[in-house]
């Protein structure tokens, strides 16, 4: 049958070769993303307690001490609109 319709007996084609990725949930994908928040706190935290068992008490306050910069810096641009 060669004209133009659309007829559901004709032959399926092949499979193509490539399967598509298969799509996860958002379920699933908020997982993740949490899991990554969570590993990377997990991280700053072993890494700041590694840097106080070496350095001692500089350690402990120099991120404080820069982090006060940085939300000057977001007061600031919220307050600007």
């Amino acid at each position: 049958m060669n004209d133009m319709t659309f007829d559901h007996t004709q032959h399926p084609t092949a499979p193509s070769t490539t399967a598509p990725s298969p799509v996860r949930p958002p379920e699933t994908r908020n997982q993740a993303n949490a899991t990554k928040a969570l590993l990377a706190i997990l991280l700053y935290v072993l890494l700041w307690g590694l840097a106080v068992a070496i350095w001692g008490l500089p350690a402990l306050f120099l991120p404080a001490v820069a982090k006060t910069a940085v939300m000057f810096v977001i007061l600031v641009s919220i307050t600007r609109g």
